[in-house]
């Protein structure tokens, strides 16, 4: 299977017309359903379902053109990269997986300072959760991945960044909201808002003695902070959370007795040469040390 093929083939699928697919690539369209044909034949499936007037994509033609874009994509990563090394410059695209409250968190202190150092650099950067990102770089889509604890370590070297201590955020008018601090046994009985991310999700309902009152669980703290400012639950959240919370409507409370804490870290896929962006990036913040902290 070509790139050639593949370039052809996610024209097709995006057009899902053979005529425009053909005017889009700059070939006549025999040539386009001979390569469309030997692609079905080649890998033993049927990719369209032809109509009269249009085409139709099987279930195995939406898995491939899904497949297809992320494999061009990284053709054309590659190729960029392996020219700005022959040309020893520090240029292109950084691919950086983050989670929400740790982008938050992180990015604003740090990429103004790596900007003023290396600005040949730009950055495409994917928002999810800590079980994505870290399943983005092992598929080799994302170069550095900042998340936050607990993860497995075993296909990653990682290096730690901070230490951010988890709140209770409660809406105006709650009964808890003049204090400052606040233990799991104050919240006994309380509705929950809590992260959805199984081994997360099991530490902060260890906190509660086995007896939280889960309302909700989350994977982006966006979507709850509405729901919390109308008083319907308490949202368990990284102190990052403030970064975007309105103060005016919600109020963050830090678990304490013991303060309760989790670490961010900065990974990457152990054995993987990270192109010249990445391998600058890693080591910026590795050396900036609590500076941009």
């Amino acid at each position: 299977m070509e790139l050639r093929t593949l370039r052809y083939f996610l024209a097709v699928a995006e057009e899902l017309n053979i005529t425009r697919a053909a005017r889009r690539l700059h070939i006549s369209q025999p040539p386009l359903s001979r390569q469309l044909s030997q692609l079905e034949e080649e890998l033993g499936v049927t990719l369209f379902l032809r109509g009269k007037r249009k085409l139709e994509l099987t279930e195995e033609g939406k898995y491939l053109m899904q497949q297809a874009r992320d494999i061009l994509n990284m053709a054309s990563h590659t190729e960029a990269r392996l020219s700005q090394m022959q040309k020893g410059e520090v240029r292109g695209t950084l691919l950086l997986g983050v989670t929400e409250t740790c982008s938050a968190s992180i990015l604003p202190a740090v990429l103004p300072l790596f900007r003023e150092k290396y600005p040949g650099v730009s950055y495409d950067i994917l928002c999810g959760s800590s079980n994505e990102v870290c399943r983005k770089l092992e598929e080799g889509i994302l170069d550095i991945g900042i998340i936050r604890d607990p993860f497995n370590l075993e296909k990653f070297e990682s290096h730690f960044l901070k230490k951010e201590s988890w709140m209770a955020v409660v809406g105006k008018g709650h009964p808890l909201e003049k204090q400052k601090e606040i233990t799991p046994e104050e919240l006994a009985g309380a509705s929950l808002f809590v992260p959805s991310r199984p081994p997360l999700y099991e530490e902060i309902c260890g906190w509660f003695g086995g007896e939280a009152k889960v309302l909700g669980k989350y994977n982006q703290v966006a979507s709850i902070l509405p729901l919390i400012a109308e008083n319907m639950g308490v949202g368990i959240c990284p102190e990052s959370v403030d970064r975007y919370a309105d103060s005016q409507r919600v109020t963050c409370l830090k678990l304490v007795k013991p303060e309760r804490t989790s670490c961010l870290y900065m990974v990457r896929q152990t054995g993987r040469l990270l192109p010249a962006g990445g391998r600058v990036f890693w080591d910026f913040l590795r050396d900036q040390g609590p500076a941009w902290r």
